[in-house]
Protein backbone atom coordinates (compact mmCIF):
# COMPACT_ATOMS: atom_id res chain seq x y z
CA UNK A 1 0.00 0.00 0.00
CA UNK A 2 2.81 2.30 0.77
CA UNK A 3 4.17 2.20 -2.68
CA UNK A 4 0.66 3.20 -4.10
CA UNK A 5 0.27 5.75 -2.08
CA UNK A 6 3.91 7.72 -2.86
CA UNK A 7 3.24 6.85 -6.69
CA UNK A 8 -0.40 8.59 -6.69
CA UNK A 9 0.70 11.73 -4.34
CA UNK A 10 3.64 11.68 -6.61
CA UNK A 11 1.16 12.04 -9.62
CA UNK A 12 -1.24 14.38 -7.91
CA UNK A 13 1.81 16.74 -7.67
CA UNK A 14 0.73 18.81 -10.94
CA UNK A 15 -2.37 18.45 -10.64
CA UNK A 16 -2.86 19.88 -6.79
CA UNK A 17 -0.86 20.66 -4.12
CA UNK A 18 -4.18 20.11 -1.52
CA UNK A 19 -5.36 16.78 -3.09
CA UNK A 20 -1.35 15.25 -2.23
CA UNK A 21 -1.33 17.00 1.13
CA UNK A 22 -4.29 14.92 1.67
CA UNK A 23 -3.34 11.97 0.42
CA UNK A 24 -0.40 12.38 3.38
CA UNK A 25 -2.71 13.09 5.83
CA UNK A 26 -4.76 10.16 5.27
CA UNK A 27 -2.08 7.89 5.04
CA UNK A 28 -0.08 8.72 7.95
CA UNK A 29 -2.76 9.34 10.31
CA UNK A 30 -5.35 6.57 9.49
CA UNK A 31 -3.58 3.54 7.57
CA UNK A 32 0.13 3.65 8.13
CA UNK A 33 0.51 5.63 11.03
CA UNK A 34 3.97 4.14 11.87
CA UNK A 35 5.81 3.87 8.64
CA UNK A 36 8.50 6.21 8.40
CA UNK A 37 9.08 6.57 4.66
CA UNK A 38 5.78 8.14 4.59
CA UNK A 39 6.01 10.37 7.24
CA UNK A 40 9.12 11.70 5.99
CA UNK A 41 7.74 12.16 2.39
CA UNK A 42 5.34 14.17 3.94
CA UNK A 43 7.53 16.38 5.85
CA UNK A 44 9.21 17.01 2.84
CA UNK A 45 6.50 18.07 0.96
CA UNK A 46 5.29 20.41 3.44
CA UNK A 47 8.93 22.00 3.23
CA UNK A 48 9.06 22.10 0.05
CA UNK A 49 5.97 24.07 0.04
CA UNK A 50 7.53 26.51 2.62
CA UNK A 51 5.42 24.97 5.85
CA UNK A 52 8.59 24.55 7.61
CA UNK A 53 6.64 24.47 10.97
CA UNK A 54 4.07 22.13 9.53
CA UNK A 55 7.00 19.56 8.51
CA UNK A 56 8.92 20.08 12.09
CA UNK A 57 5.48 19.00 14.02
CA UNK A 58 5.50 16.03 11.59
CA UNK A 59 8.88 14.85 12.45
CA UNK A 60 8.13 15.78 15.83
CA UNK A 61 5.08 13.64 16.38
CA UNK A 62 6.25 10.72 14.32
CA UNK A 63 9.51 10.27 16.40
CA UNK A 64 7.40 10.40 19.56
CA UNK A 65 5.02 7.96 18.34
CA UNK A 66 8.34 5.76 16.91
CA UNK A 67 11.15 6.57 18.88
CA UNK A 68 14.66 5.56 18.49
CA UNK A 69 14.66 5.96 14.80
CA UNK A 70 18.32 7.66 13.27
CA UNK A 71 16.61 8.71 10.13
CA UNK A 72 13.47 10.72 11.88
CA UNK A 73 16.03 12.51 14.07
CA UNK A 74 18.88 12.82 11.00
CA UNK A 75 15.37 14.35 9.15
CA UNK A 76 15.06 16.73 11.96
CA UNK A 77 18.46 17.95 11.95
CA UNK A 78 19.08 18.50 8.18
CA UNK A 79 15.84 20.42 8.47
CA UNK A 80 16.69 22.95 10.96
CA UNK A 81 20.64 22.97 9.15
CA UNK A 82 18.46 23.97 5.90
CA UNK A 83 16.93 26.83 7.51
CA UNK A 84 20.21 27.85 9.13
CA UNK A 85 19.12 27.47 12.70
CA UNK A 86 22.72 25.47 13.68
CA UNK A 87 22.23 25.89 17.34
CA UNK A 88 18.93 24.15 17.41
CA UNK A 89 20.59 21.53 15.13
CA UNK A 90 23.17 20.75 17.34
CA UNK A 91 21.11 20.60 20.47
CA UNK A 92 19.21 17.69 18.73
CA UNK A 93 22.45 15.93 18.07
CA UNK A 94 23.27 16.66 21.59
CA UNK A 95 19.86 15.49 23.08
CA UNK A 96 20.29 12.62 21.12
CA UNK A 97 23.58 11.23 22.41
CA UNK A 98 22.48 11.69 25.64
CA UNK A 99 19.68 9.83 25.04
CA UNK A 100 21.06 6.44 23.42
CA UNK A 101 25.00 7.52 25.69
CA UNK A 102 25.08 3.95 26.17
CA UNK A 103 24.46 2.30 23.15
CA UNK A 104 26.27 2.35 19.63
CA UNK A 105 23.95 4.77 18.48
CA UNK A 106 25.50 7.33 20.93
CA UNK A 107 28.98 7.08 18.87
CA UNK A 108 26.95 7.58 15.64
CA UNK A 109 25.32 10.69 16.78
CA UNK A 110 28.40 11.85 18.19
CA UNK A 111 30.38 11.48 14.49
CA UNK A 112 27.27 13.63 13.12
CA UNK A 113 27.61 16.13 15.42
CA UNK A 114 31.65 16.66 14.74
CA UNK A 115 31.10 16.75 11.27
CA UNK A 116 28.68 19.47 11.58
CA UNK A 117 30.53 21.72 13.86
CA UNK A 118 33.87 21.00 11.77
CA UNK A 119 32.47 21.01 8.32
CA UNK A 120 29.21 23.24 8.77
CA UNK A 121 29.82 25.75 12.10
CA UNK A 122 33.77 25.41 11.02
CA UNK A 123 34.77 24.94 14.61
CA UNK A 124 37.61 22.05 14.95
CA UNK A 125 37.89 22.39 18.53
CA UNK A 126 34.38 21.82 19.36
CA UNK A 127 34.25 18.90 16.89
CA UNK A 128 37.32 16.99 18.41
CA UNK A 129 36.00 17.74 21.90
CA UNK A 130 32.78 15.72 20.59
CA UNK A 131 34.63 12.81 19.60
CA UNK A 132 37.00 12.69 22.18
CA UNK A 133 34.42 12.38 24.92
CA UNK A 134 32.74 10.02 22.13
CA UNK A 135 36.05 7.67 22.06
CA UNK A 136 36.43 7.67 26.23
CA UNK A 137 32.92 6.50 26.05
CA UNK A 138 33.49 3.81 23.09
CA UNK A 139 36.83 2.52 23.62
CA UNK A 140 36.67 0.00 20.92
CA UNK A 141 34.72 2.00 18.30
CA UNK A 142 37.24 1.81 15.22
CA UNK A 143 35.13 4.54 13.48
CA UNK A 144 35.51 6.96 15.90
CA UNK A 145 39.35 6.94 15.84
CA UNK A 146 38.94 7.10 12.05
CA UNK A 147 36.86 10.12 12.22
CA UNK A 148 39.35 11.53 14.96
CA UNK A 149 42.31 10.92 12.51
CA UNK A 150 40.12 13.03 9.57
CA UNK A 151 39.42 15.96 11.43
CA UNK A 152 43.38 16.18 12.77
CA UNK A 153 44.20 15.71 8.67
CA UNK A 154 41.85 18.70 7.94
CA UNK A 155 44.08 20.76 9.89
CA UNK A 156 47.05 22.03 9.51
CA UNK A 157 49.60 18.76 9.76
CA UNK A 158 52.23 20.52 10.97
CA UNK A 159 50.36 22.14 14.11
CA UNK A 160 48.41 18.79 14.59
CA UNK A 161 50.72 16.35 14.31
CA UNK A 162 50.70 16.18 18.32
CA UNK A 163 46.84 15.34 17.96
CA UNK A 164 47.60 13.07 14.99
CA UNK A 165 49.70 10.75 16.95
CA UNK A 166 48.65 11.39 20.22
CA UNK A 167 45.45 9.73 18.18
CA UNK A 168 46.98 6.66 17.02
CA UNK A 169 48.23 5.82 20.10
CA UNK A 170 45.24 5.82 21.86
CA UNK A 171 44.22 2.57 19.30
CA UNK A 172 47.52 0.89 19.82
CA UNK A 173 47.71 0.86 23.54
CA UNK A 174 43.51 -0.13 23.62
CA UNK A 175 42.32 -3.10 23.97
CA UNK A 176 40.94 -3.35 20.06
CA UNK A 177 41.90 -6.70 18.16
CA UNK A 178 45.60 -7.14 17.14
CA UNK A 179 45.20 -6.74 13.36
CA UNK A 180 43.38 -3.72 13.87
CA UNK A 181 46.40 -2.25 15.56
CA UNK A 182 48.37 -3.30 12.78
CA UNK A 183 46.63 -1.54 10.32
CA UNK A 184 46.81 1.90 12.37
CA UNK A 185 50.46 1.39 12.87
CA UNK A 186 50.70 0.93 9.22
CA UNK A 187 49.16 4.22 8.69
CA UNK A 188 50.85 6.09 11.58
CA UNK A 189 54.11 4.63 9.37
CA UNK A 190 52.75 6.41 6.25
CA UNK A 191 52.08 9.16 8.12
CA UNK A 192 55.15 9.94 9.41
CA UNK A 193 56.96 9.18 6.66
CA UNK A 194 54.42 11.68 4.38
CA UNK A 195 54.52 14.88 6.86
CA UNK A 196 56.77 14.06 10.03
CA UNK A 197 59.45 16.16 11.31
CA UNK A 198 60.66 13.67 13.62
CA UNK A 199 63.29 10.76 12.04
CA UNK A 200 63.69 9.41 15.72
CA UNK A 201 59.82 9.30 15.77
CA UNK A 202 59.62 7.72 12.30
CA UNK A 203 62.35 5.45 13.71
CA UNK A 204 60.08 4.06 16.63
CA UNK A 205 56.86 3.98 14.98
CA UNK A 206 58.53 1.47 12.03
CA UNK A 207 60.01 -0.55 15.08
CA UNK A 208 56.39 -0.84 17.00
CA UNK A 209 54.90 -1.65 13.62
CA UNK A 210 57.63 -4.30 12.88
CA UNK A 211 56.77 -5.74 16.60
CA UNK A 212 52.83 -5.59 15.97
CA UNK A 213 53.83 -8.14 13.07
CA UNK A 214 56.04 -10.31 14.55
CA UNK A 215 52.76 -10.31 17.06
CA UNK A 216 50.70 -11.12 14.71
CA UNK A 217 52.80 -13.96 12.87
CA UNK A 218 53.30 -15.58 15.98
CA UNK A 219 49.80 -15.56 16.87
CA UNK A 220 48.84 -17.19 13.51
CA UNK A 221 51.46 -19.92 13.44
CA UNK A 222 50.50 -20.62 17.29
CA UNK A 223 46.98 -20.82 16.15
CA UNK A 224 47.79 -23.41 12.62
CA UNK A 225 49.95 -25.60 15.11
CA UNK A 226 47.63 -25.76 17.90
CA UNK A 227 50.13 -24.92 20.56
CA UNK A 228 51.04 -21.73 22.64
CA UNK A 229 54.18 -20.56 23.57
CA UNK A 230 55.92 -22.65 26.72
CA UNK A 231 55.97 -20.88 30.36
CA UNK A 232 59.27 -20.96 30.26
CA UNK A 233 59.94 -18.92 26.83
CA UNK A 234 56.82 -16.53 28.47
CA UNK A 235 58.73 -15.93 31.85
CA UNK A 236 62.13 -15.10 30.12
CA UNK A 237 60.32 -12.57 27.64
CA UNK A 238 58.38 -11.24 30.67
CA UNK A 239 61.77 -10.58 32.44
CA UNK A 240 62.21 -6.89 32.42
CA UNK A 241 66.37 -7.23 31.28
CA UNK A 242 65.51 -9.52 28.50
CA UNK A 243 62.99 -7.29 27.09
CA UNK A 244 65.21 -4.33 27.32
CA UNK A 245 67.91 -6.39 25.37
CA UNK A 246 66.02 -7.38 22.88
CA UNK A 247 63.97 -4.46 22.49
CA UNK A 248 67.51 -2.75 22.33
CA UNK A 249 69.10 -5.18 19.49
CA UNK A 250 66.00 -4.98 17.81
CA UNK A 251 65.77 -1.03 17.39
CA UNK A 252 69.51 -0.79 16.32
CA UNK A 253 69.08 -3.40 13.72
CA UNK A 254 65.91 -2.38 12.41
CA UNK A 255 66.78 1.39 12.19
CA UNK A 256 70.80 0.64 11.03
CA UNK A 257 69.07 -1.28 8.24
CA UNK A 258 66.43 1.66 7.60
CA UNK A 259 68.98 4.17 7.45
CA UNK A 260 71.62 2.19 5.35
CA UNK A 261 68.92 0.82 2.63
CA UNK A 262 69.88 -2.88 3.05
CA UNK A 263 67.24 -3.72 0.93
CA UNK A 264 67.68 -7.15 2.48
CA UNK A 265 67.18 -6.69 5.81
CA UNK A 266 64.27 -4.26 5.42
CA UNK A 267 62.56 -4.79 2.74
CA UNK A 268 59.03 -4.92 5.17
CA UNK A 269 60.18 -1.46 6.33
CA UNK A 270 59.39 -0.03 2.90
CA UNK A 271 57.36 -2.74 1.42
CA UNK A 272 55.38 0.30 -0.23
CA UNK A 273 53.17 -2.07 -2.38
CA UNK A 274 52.02 -3.96 0.78
CA UNK A 275 51.25 -0.82 2.87
CA UNK A 276 48.87 0.47 0.08
CA UNK A 277 46.81 -2.14 -0.57
CA UNK A 278 44.86 -2.59 2.92
CA UNK A 279 43.21 0.79 2.39
CA UNK A 280 39.99 -0.74 2.15
CA UNK A 281 40.47 -2.02 5.72
CA UNK A 282 39.35 1.50 6.52
CA UNK A 283 36.06 0.94 5.68
CA UNK A 284 35.71 4.33 3.73
CA UNK A 285 33.73 2.82 1.32
CA UNK A 286 30.64 2.25 3.38
CA UNK A 287 31.74 4.21 6.81
CA UNK A 288 28.86 4.39 8.33
CA UNK A 289 26.97 1.50 7.84
CA UNK A 290 23.65 3.65 7.61
CA UNK A 291 21.36 0.27 7.06
CA UNK A 292 21.97 -1.04 10.72
CA UNK A 293 20.01 1.92 12.01
CA UNK A 294 17.28 2.96 9.28
CA UNK A 295 14.77 0.28 8.67
CA UNK A 296 13.49 -1.05 5.30
CA UNK A 297 10.59 0.27 4.33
Amino acid sequence: MCKRVITYAKYLENHSVEGVRNVFQRACMVHLPKKPTLHLLWAAFEEQQGDLEEARRILKSFQMVVPGLAMVLLRRVSLERRCGHLEQAEELLREAIEQHRDTALASFFAIKLARQLLKVQKSLAKARKVLLEAVERDKENTKLYLNLLELEFSGDIRVNEGNILGCFEQVLTSSLPLETKIVFSQRRVEFLEDFGYNVQTLLHAYDEHQRLLKQNSNKKRAAENGTEEPEEKKARMDDPSTVSSVSAAATTTNSTALMSGDVTSSQAAYNYSAWYQPYGSYGYQNPWNYSQYYPQS
